[in-house]
């Protein structure tokens, strides 16, 4: 009876691809969509809106729904072949596919061929929607800020300054591991500081290092509307 009811409870952690398809069938229908004759990946967003990661994770994510079509025979892209339908330099994508396969994204199958990992394609698919998301627009500076500047002295709202680190990895936890970090931040709050601090990172390095980071325990993510912030764990 108890190894029965043990059973029951333990269906919930149950999951299917097919359950999983569904899912991103739905968040995925405003990003991308499938040429009906050919099976090649529609990008139905502006390409400006999108980093390079994006970029090429919608094209192995749209690659893996063709073949679930039979619309294709392989689930997976080699790098030239991303290359050639994203635009994106192949030293690029070599770089991105590297992170995504490193954030669990991506896996890599062959010598250079590369897939979508379906069982972690939902957060991948959150993540771009929200890297999409429009900033909140700036608020007007009050009359007490308006006089620090005039003075000469840095608003209250300006920016921290933590010193310059080599790796994004390292400037992320150090800045979420100070005053700042204590209230959960947005990737674009990150990127905002890293680059006052003169760390110029690639946005998609920005997005891909936090994923790992919550993905390895190291970070907490919290999820405000379609958005993620974070704070150290």
């Amino acid at each position: 009876m108890r190894i029965g009811m043990s059973k029951e409870i333990l269906k919930e952690l149950v999951v299917s691809e097919e359950d999983l398809l569904a899912e991103a069938v739905g968040k995925a229908k405003g990003l991308i969509a499938i040429e009906g004759k050919s099976g090649n990946v529609i990008v139905r967003v502006p390409k400006a809106s999108l980093s390079a990661r994006g970029l090429i994770g919608l094209h192995l994510a749209g690659r893996y729904f063709s073949h679930q079509l039979g619309k294709s025979q392989s689930p997976s892209m080699s790098t030239s072949e991303l290359s050639g339908f994203t635009g994106v330099e192949s030293s690029t994508v070599s770089a991105r596919l590297t992170e995504l396969v490193d954030a669990g994204s991506v896996k890599k199958v062959g010598k250079s061929e590369f897939a979508i990992n379906p069982y972690l394609m939902n957060d991948f698919l959150e993540e771009v929607s929200s890297v999409r998301e429009k900033p909140a627009a700036p608020q007007p500076a009050t009359a007490s800020q308006e006089g620090d500047s005039a003075q000469g002295q840095a608003p209250r709202s300006s920016q921290p300054e933590i010193g310059k680190f080599e790796s994004v990895t390292d400037a992320i936890l150090n800045l979420l591991g100070s005053p700042w970090g204590k209230t959960p931040r947005d990737w674009r709050e990150i990127q905002a500081v890293l680059r006052h601090n003169s760390m110029l990172f690639s946005d998609g390095s920005v997005t891909g290092t936090l994923s790992l980071l919550w993905k390895s325990k190291r970070l907490r993510r919290i999820k405000e509307g379609r958005s993620f912030k974070y704070q150290v764990a």
